[in-house]
């Protein structure tokens, strides 16, 4: 599993990671709701890395897009 990213520049995201083995994107979320995204392919989360608002990516990137749960 990889490090995790953090995002302090981000009103929204705290922190996330990907495991390329799983396909599971791991987004803890500053309220402190952490959530797993499921089969999300490795450019998706290498877009996230490099968006310049981590939170917008992911909501057009991520959010109804992929399986996923709160831990």
């Amino acid at each position: 599993m990889n490090t995790w990213i953090s995002t302090p520049q981000s009103s929204n995201i705290e922190k996330f990671r990907y495991d390329n083995q799983t396909r599971i994107l791991t987004v803890v979320f500053n309220n402190g709701g952490t959530y797993n995204y499921y089969d999300v392919p490795e450019n998706v989360f290498t877009g996230m890395k490099s968006a310049e608002s981590k939170g917008s990516y992911l909501s057009a990137n991520v959010k109804k897009k992929y399986r996923y749960a709160r831990q």
